[in-house]
């Protein structure tokens, strides 16, 4: 059986991801079980009562709709469409903005897939956060709306440690009956080393903020210099994530390179066999054993006599 998300890349080359998984909502459930179907007035939903829900240990995971819109009435909503940064997807992003106790602004947003409004099951969104000291944060969320008592439950929270500013998670879709395709915004070091990186699921880092960087080091993983995209699944049963398929966006790669070392490996990278690639949008998208190839290249350019090892830690 052909992989879930190689079929789903496929798609993103044939027809931009136009319908797909468009329908593959049906029967879909989480731990904390089912969910009524949705209408699109989930785009009303306050962003900090999602926030709340997802973020505040003291509703242990459950609010009441009704009480959280009166606290948060004086705060408007903005409601927008955007496409999704793979593809022509349509999303819904939902954001609002409120002060802290010390007169600095959170920024909090939700997105969700607009053609994905009359699912059925628990929601599907990709929750935003911007704290008053400009540290951006994205992670995938489930959430169930029960109209009957107005109460919003959180299902699962993941990847709250994205390290990309601008970047984030993005939802793709289902790519199987479990398995949740997203793809998220990645350092060079992330691109050269994959493994645990898609929503940050090694070690402590996954409920961290941006994990530890230092200016000085070979290989920047810094929030700062995104080039490119992880594409994969999160299988919401065992909790875990497999990286697909990786989106390099060359112009950024060549225009971010801080040393020889990224220099080298970024001119390597460019220049490697494009077979098995595709382009959509700004990015060219290498299935696993393409991009695994083209790390080979790297490391015998730039991996000898050079600090950083691309090989030893990529896929």
């Amino acid at each position: 059986m052909k992989n879930p998300v190689v079929f789903l890349l496929q798609f993103i080359a044939w027809l931009m991801l136009i319908a797909v998984v468009a329908a593959t909502w049906a029967g879909v459930t989480y731990p904390n079980g089912r969910a009524k179907a949705y209408s699109n007035e989930f785009s009303k939903i306050h962003p900090m009562c999602i926030h709340r829900v997802l973020i505040d240990d003291r509703y242990e995971a459950s609010v009441n709709l009704e009480i959280c819109h009166a606290e948060y009435k004086k705060h408007p909503i903005t409601l927008e469409k955007i496409r999704s940064t793979l593809g022509e997807k349509t999303l819904v992003r939902v954001s609002a903005t409120t002060e802290s106790q010390d007169g600095g602004e959170w920024i909090i947003a939700y997105s969700f897939a607009e053609d994905d409004a009359d699912q059925s099951g628990p929601f599907l969104i990709n929750l935003f956060t911007r704290s008053p000291d400009e540290v951006e944060l994205s992670s995938l969320a489930g959430v169930s709306h029960d109209n009957t008592d107005n109460t919003l439950t959180a299902h699962f929270l993941e990847g709250t440690g994205d390290r990309c500013q601008g970047g984030y998670v993005q939802l793709m879709g289902m790519a199987s009956r479990q398995e949740i395709a997203l793809s998220q915004a990645s350092t060079l070091y992330a691109l050269l080393n994959p493994l645990d990186q898609l929503l940050k699921r090694k070690g402590t880092a996954v409920r961290t903020s941006f994990p530890e960087w230092e200016a000085g080091d070979v290989i920047s993983d810094a929030p700062t210099a995104c080039v490119g995209r992880l594409i994969g699944v999160y299988d919401h049963v065992s909790k875990s994530t497999t990286v697909n398929a990786v989106a390099v966006d060359y112009d950024a790669l060549l225009r971010q390179s801080r040393n020889s070392t990224e220099a080298c490996i970024a001119d390597a990278i460019v220049r490697a066999n494009g077979d098995g690639s595709f382009q959509s949008g700004s990015y060219a998208v290498y299935e696993l054993d393409h991009w695994n190839n083209v790390l080979g290249y790297v490391h015998q350019r730039c991996g000898i006599n050079h600090t950083f090892n691309p090989i030893n830690r990529g896929i």
